[in-house]
């Protein structure tokens, strides 16, 4: 069975608490925290929070502090995931300042992303009819 974290989860659901639409659900062996369709947060099997951040800047501010690194599942760095410095699992102020952080990121981040991607090919198809227009006269 799988790691659990007890203590983590509890300071994850208190750092949540208020925010609408935050669901819990196991992912990857862990449990992992939902906006939405996008994932925000999660506890890591080796006991650590880490955190989505979209943006590059807060992305950067966060790795800046001692003992936060970036997220590694085996060999691979997951994009814009921090782990959080182990001093936040006692220091619930700073815990919830990055995870709220990170729940404002990624709410909507996929329907925002989906809505990009319909633009582009609405674009895209306008471009072929003209070709072919063009092309049939």
């Amino acid at each position: 069975m799988a790691a659990t974290f007890p203590h983590l989860n509890e300071l994850v659901e208190e750092s949540t608490r208020g925010l609408a639409a935050v669901v819990k659900k196991r992912m990857f062996g862990c449990d992992a925290y939902f906006v939405g369709d996008g994932i925000f947060a999660l506890i890591w099997k080796t006991g650590r929070i880490g955190v989505r951040l979209t943006d590059a800047a807060s992305y950067a501010e966060l790795l800046a502090l001692e003992g936060a690194e970036p997220w590694c599942a085996g060999p691979k760095q997951m994009a814009h995931w921090v782990l959080v410095p182990e001093a936040f699992h006692d220091d619930d102020e700073a815990c919830e300042a990055w995870v709220r952080r990170a729940y404002q990121q990624n709410r909507g981040a996929k329907a925002a992303a989906k809505k990009v991607a319909k633009v582009a090919a609405k674009k895209v198809a306008k471009v072929a009819a003209k070709k072919v227009a063009k092309v049939a006269a």
